[in-house]
């Protein structure tokens, strides 16, 4: 019987997944923890040791990264002739269901696609993947897990709420197979940094294998670098003021063409050091949202609207929009992560002049040392495998291990561009994705885990330079937010409803429909409606983590 068509196990009646407004999916509990339910926060947040990080060696960058920082290695070229590195296919026969997402069009099914079909003949086994586009992610999450037909290998994003005691109820422990050294079975998992891992730490266990993502998840205020050079401008703003007067400038209403496609408040909360996310001091935490400059960003940002410098349709605008203004040159800079760099090359429509570099954030008031960079979660999500397949882990998992075959390898060339001459041509060493590799490749896997990104923009030495400058410079005034991988049985069951009241309340600031003197009463109602609660049990969590 086809892996995906056998009946997948009844979670255990304390782990319902329904849905909700807030998420698409809540987990609720029908036995109970002191009366609040679900499992107690230091069994949540109980230490294990992580996988051993063993880099890759096959490949010497070009331009060398840090796994500290999250600095990404740099290369301006493919290798020529990369080696396979992993000569037996990894599968054991049998087919291996998957649920993964996808922020690209649904490609052919595998009937139709020569990608899907080669994959699955380098594997070993078929690989039958339900992917389902990025808008409809959560609602099909929800009702796979509420109707017991997960299948065997599945995505999960960080945000799901309780997260932990999903887990507990329905993923393998992989803690045998990956926590330390044994991770050396696996090569191409041993080479995701170990802070990657922390995101499938729970419960005293390792629940899954991560997707990567280091610093790429990170945003910074793209410019067009090609069109400034064309006006003459070539040093960036050492203000908030310098900013908005360039902005105003740039903006030619009549040619519709504007500075931004959005209010950048993260960039302007940035420029006044605002934290990221979270802030420690003494063992206690205080929220972004509760700092005094707050007040001071948002009426910053309406300076911004009230100054016209804003696309007509930014409200309204879906961020392909966005990315469809800057690439075409109707707005100058965009905030946007890192991850979309080499999107922007390969949708870009103005020409071989295309040009962009990542502005280093300003002081707000012209001091540079009082700007910081949000450096984002390196872990997007985990991958997990169903628990009653668990005697099949090692198959499962050294499939995601051809799945995170590195930069450099004959492996990685494939599963991102598929077959040569059919789904892309070469150029020297570089490969040049065609319209059908474009089509087929997206198949959702990196989803389930990948390599570390590599800094590569085929054929293009000056972006990958530019690219890999941002990146580094983002890493030196960088600051994580202190509380990630700990974990709040509050914040899954309420931080999505006060922090969308708050998102509500920014935008009514933003479009002038509520005062600026509203936020500290919208903080107040956050604080009272969870935010308070959320903080004691993070700053527990870290003080056990810590003493552990």
């Amino acid at each position: 019987m086809p892996a995906s068509s056998m009946p997948a196990p009844r979670l255990p009646r304390r782990v319902v997944l329904t849905a909700t407004a807030v998420a698409g999916a809540a987990l609720t509990t029908s036995c109970s923890n002191e009366g609040r339910g679900g499992i107690p926060a230091e069994f949540a947040n109980a230490p294990v040791p992580l996988p051993t990080h063993i880099p890759y060696q096959g490949v010497e960058p070009d331009l060398p990264g840090d796994p500290e920082t999250g600095l990404m290695d740099g290369y301006f070229s493919y290798p020529a002739n990369p080696v396979t590195s992993l000569p037996e296919a990894p599968g054991d026969g049998e087919n291996i269901a998957a649920l993964v997402r996808t922020d690209k069009p649904v490609p052919p099914d595998a009937a139709r696609n020569a990608f899907w079909q080669e994959l699955n003949t380098r594997l070993g086994s078929e690989l039958e993947l339900n992917i389902v586009p990025a808008p409809d992610w959560g609602q099909k999450f929800a009702t796979t897990v509420a109707g017991d037909v997960l299948p065997e290998l599945f995505a999960v994003e960080g945000g799901t709420p309780l997260l932990p005691q999903f887990l507990d109820a329905s993923a393998a422990d992989l803690t045998a197979h990956l926590s330390g050294d044994a991770i050396q079975d696996y090569p191409f998992l041993a080479n995701i940094p170990t802070d990657t891992w922390r995101g499938t730490a729970f419960n005293g266990k390792i629940m899954g294998v991560p997707v990567p993502r280091g610093v790429m998840s990170t945003s910074i205020l793209y410019k067009r670098e090609d069109l400034l050079a064309e006006k003459g401008i070539d040093d960036d703003p050492q203000s908030f003021d310098e900013f908005l007067d360039l902005c105003t400038e740039l903006t030619e209403p009549r040619e519709n063409v504007f500075a931004l496609g959005s209010v950048p408040l993260d960039l302007i909360r940035q420029m006044l050091d605002i934290p990221n996310g979270w802030s420690e001091s003494d063992g206690s935490l205080t929220s972004s949202v509760e700092a005094d400059q707050q007040q001071e960003a948002l009426d910053a940002a309406r300076r911004l609207v009230d100054a016209g410098v804003l696309n007509p349709g930014t409200f309204g605008a879906q961020s392909s929009d966005r990315k469809s203004w800057f690439g075409s040159g109707r707005n100058y800079f965009i905030f946007d992560t890192f991850s979309a760099w080499p999107q922007f090359h390969q949708a870009q429509t103005s020409g071989e002049t295309f040009a962009m570099k990542a502005m280093r954030t300003p002081g707000f008031d012209g001091d540079p040392e009082m700007a910081n960079a949000w450096l984002a979660n390196p872990t997007y999500g985990i991958s997990a495998i169903r628990q009653d397949v668990a005697d099949r882990a090692e198959t499962f998992l050294q499939v995601l291990n051809y799945l995170a075959a590195p930069f450099g390898t004959a492996e990685y060339l494939f599963r991102i561009y598929g077959v040569e001459g059919v789904h892309y041509t070469m150029d020297g060493s570089d490969p040049v994705p065609n319209d059908r590799g474009s089509s087929e490749t997206a198949l959702g896997f990196r989803y389930l885990t990948d390599a570390p990104w590599p800094i590569y923009v085929p054929g293009n030495r000056d972006s990958t330079q530019n690219w890999y400058d941002g990146q580094r410079t983002a890493v030196d005034y960088g600051v994580r937010d202190p509380t990630l991988g700990l974990y709040s049985e509050t914040k899954t069951r309420v931080g999505g409803s006060i922090d969308g009241r708050l998102s509500d309340l920014t935008n009514d600031i933003l479009q002038g429909r509520k005062p600026v003197s509203d936020w500290d009463a919208g903080v107040t109602k956050w604080r009272q409606d969870g935010g308070d609660q959320i903080r004691d049990e993070l700053e527990k969590a870290r003080a056990d983590r810590d003493s552990a």
